[in-house]
Parts: C-alpha cells; sequence; structure tokens
C-alpha cells in the first residue's frame, strides 16, 4: 500500500492570498528565524498576492490541496521579459520562486506535481529559460525534472543578510 498522497494542484486566485502567506512563512521561518511579526507579515504579504494573482502576466502561483481541500504546498513563477530579439529565441525568462511542500506532504509526488504545472505553464508561455536558487534539500528535484546547474551566473548582492546570534548553550 502506498502513503503517496495524489494531490489536486490549481492555479491560485487572489481568494487563496491568505493560505498562501501562511504557506510562505512556514517556508521563510522553517529557513532563518523571523524578524517581523507573524501577523503583520501574513497581513501585509495577502495584501501583496491579492494584488498580483489577479492579473496572472507576471506573477502566478500553483497551490496543491489534499482531499479535503487542505493546502499541502505551492511554488509561484514571476514571468521576466527579455528585450526583444532579431534571432530566433524566446523573449521571457521564469524566476521559480516560494516552492514550499508541507513536510508532512514531503516525498509523496506532491513536489513534482506543482512543478510539473509550474513547468507546464512556461512551455505554453514558450519561456528560454527557468531558473531558481535551489535548497540543498530541492536539488535533487530539479535535477530529476531536467534543469541543470550551469557555471558562469553572476550575483551581485545589494544588502547582506545580518549575521544569525550564536544558539545559547
Amino acid at each position: 500500500m502506498s502513503d503517496r498522497v495524489v494531490p489536486r494542484v490549481r492555479l491560485a486566485t487572489a481568494r487563496d492570498a491568505p493560505v498562501l502567506a501562511g504557506l510562505r512563512y512556514e517556508f521563510r521561518t522553517a529557513l532563518e528565524p523571523d524578524v517581523a511579526p507573524e501577523a503583520g507579515f501574513h497581513e501585509r504579504c495577502a495584501a501583496w498576492m491579492d494584488a498580483r494573482l489577479p492579473l496572472g502576466e507576471v506573477w502566478r502561483c500553483w497551490l496543491a490541496e489534499d482531499g479535503a481541500a487542505a493546502p499541502l504546498g505551492m511554488v509561484w513563477v514571476q514571468f521576466l521579459e527579455k528585450l526583444p530579439n532579431p534571432v530566433h529565441e524566446p523573449e521571457v525568462h521564469a524566476y521559480l520562486t516560494s516552492f514550499y511542500v508541507r513536510p508532512a506532504a514531503r516525498n509523496q509526488g506532491v513536489g513534482s506535481a506543482l512543478l510539473e504545472a509550474a513547468l507546464a505553464a512556461c512551455g505554453a508561455r514558450e519561456v528560454d529559460s527557468v531558473f531558481l536558487w535551489p535548497t540543498p534539500l530541492s536539488r535533487v528535484l530539479y535535477l530529476r525534472h531536467g534543469f541543470t546547474e550551469r557555471a558562469g551566473v553572476l550575483e551581485r548582492r545589494f544588502r547582506s543578510r545580518p549575521a544569525a546570534d550564536p544558539p545559547a548553550v
């Protein structure tokens, strides 16, 4: 008998913004301690999502749910226009971000289902490339779905992250 969850993956709408903001909070605070009050973050994040989801041209999000419509995870894609090009090359990139599956739903096909939905939309939009910054745990999933690591990508951060306080002993 399999423990795999068969998720329902759907395009998120503005009505989903509060749930998506909660998932975003879970995702980011699992990686680093929060610095903003949770309630204030939820309100600010949900408002941001509510303003962008109805437009669908730049930002899209997919939500995975179980049979009872409980949220299992999400993935966001931002479509980035390239300058017009005189050669045969697509003029849109896609940035895949905020890909999160709740711990209890991991390794059950939920992440693959979300990623496949996002990549299908990228294919339909005829993007040139999809890029992302993986976590160490997610790297295997991306490689399994055809992503490759490319040398030569440069990055310049304008603001460094504050150093974490050492753990209390």
